[in-house]
């Protein structure tokens, strides 16, 4: 049986293969269907029913419909007429659907589906809880905050994505999937079909427009793009001193964790204790009453109001220049001058946005604000001390020397930024 699956589509059918199998073996000499078209419905799938068929002398019995003996010529052609007629209903349906989808994102209707995250199974009306996590991250993102700890706090708040894995278990977000979430237009209120923004939405937005378009331009920035491999708190962020190349966070020959240098053997302490002495000094450094004052420059980042005001000037002209071309009052020439020009000035403007929104931590200020620091850098994940560290300082590591197993003040070194 292959209930719920369409005979139409390009997943495999259990008992379709199943009734092959059955012919090709001679077990079966009659295959018995309502009619042809619920039997099979693509090109492919008909070809090799008919020609197991043939081979093995098989029939096929239809309810509703006559019996096609495979055996003989006459058979085999109105098996190949009927399939050809189903194919041509459900071609003209799937157009008329097609359309039909088209025209209600033109017009900024919801056109049905699975529920999106942040609304209820209507697409229309706003799930105020999930709306906030999206409102949150939108925010986050523009703070510098990874994608995989956006996901992270969703799974950990218990917003599990709307859709279940294909086997029936929970699903939960991932960076990726939270990447595709956030990039959907309708956060915005904007209607879209196949990727392309088509008007303004009838659902209530989640964000305003400024704010989608930064979070789209922080998200094709090369520079976000995660690296692999081990992400220890130092990996790829401390120095060598010796040939100033980075230290990788790996394993030593005690099976104890270490870092080393990327280069050579320059480098090679233990992880540890290193962890635990740069935690103990960002606490401590932060924990001091002009702490504020000191970092404020490196919590603020550069803002990026102004850059996201002229973008959206940008986007008006662009349609400006469009109404203009519609009325008859720029000619095609002048359109694509024009729109090239801006659509120039505006990727410019986007590149800036994304660069802005790089700086700026919300961990590093909730650490400036916090009463207790020890507490809000211990509920960090690694990619929030990363992220804190990379802004407040420069590491290096020295060679302790033959025969120094103990890590001493001098073999590491602290360069703190403050503008």
């Amino acid at each position: 049986m292959d209930n719920d699956t369409s005979a139409a589509g390009r997943r495999p059918r259990a008992g379709f293969e199943l009734v092959l199998e059955a012919i090709e073996s001679g077990r079966a000499q009659v295959v018995i269907a309502w009619a042809l078209d619920r039997l099979t419905r693509n090109r492919r799938d008909t070809v090799r029913l008919i020609e197991a068929c043939q081979r093995h002398g098989a029939t096929i019995a239809l309810v509703r419909g006559s019996d096609l003996d495979m055996a003989t010529p006459a058979g085999r052609l109105t098996a190949d007429l009927l399939a050809a007629v189903a194919r041509s209903e459900i071609e003209v349906k799937s157009d008329r659907q097609a359309r039909a989808a088209l025209q209600a994102a033109e017009q900024g209707r919801w056109v049905g589906g699975r529920r999106p995250f942040g609304y209820e199974a209507d697409g229309m009306t706003v799930r105020e809880a999930e709306a906030k996590c999206v409102r949150d991250a939108y925010t986050s993102l523009l703070d510098g905050i990874s994608l995989r700890q956006i996901a992270y706090r969703w799974n950990e708040a218990g917003m599990l994505p709307p859709q279940g894995s294909r086997d029936g278990s929970t699903s939960r977000w991932t960076g990726s999937v939270v990447s595709r979430c956030l990039r959907k237009p309708r956060y915005a209120g904007l209607s879209s079909r196949r990727g392309e923004v088509l008007g303004v939405a009838q659902w209530p937005a989640l964000v305003d427009a400024d704010t989608w378009h930064a979070a789209q331009a922080m998200m094709r920035n090369p520079s976000r793009t995660p690296t692999r491999g081990d992400q220890r708190m130092l990996s790829g962020l401390a120095l060598c001193g010796t040939c100033g190349a980075t230290v990788h966070a790996g394993g030593g020959a005690t099976g104890r964790g270490v870092y080393r240098c990327s280069v050579g053997s320059h480098v090679v302490r233990r992880r540890a204790p290193i962890d635990e002495l740069i935690s103990a000094v960002v606490v401590e450094r932060l924990g001091r009453p002009d702490a504020g004052r000191i970092f404020a420059a490196r919590a603020a980042g550069v803002g990026a109001a102004e850059l996201l005001r002229e973008a959206e000037e940008l986007r008006q002209r662009l349609d400006g220049l469009s109404e203009g071309y519609a009325d008859g009052a720029l000619t095609l020439s002048q359109l694509r001058k024009g729109t090239d020009r801006l659509r120039g000035r505006l990727e410019e403007v986007e590149k800036r946005i994304a660069a802005t929104g790089s700086g700026p931590s919300a961990d590093l200020r909730n650490l400036l604000t916090a009463t207790e620091v020890g507490e809000v850098w211990d509920s960090l994940d690694v990619a929030g001390r990363r992220s804190v560290i990379e802004q407040l300082m420069t590491i290096t590591l020295y060679p302790p020397g033959r025969g120094v197993t103990v890590l001493r003040p001098e073999h590491v070194r602290i360069d703190w930024r403050t503008s």
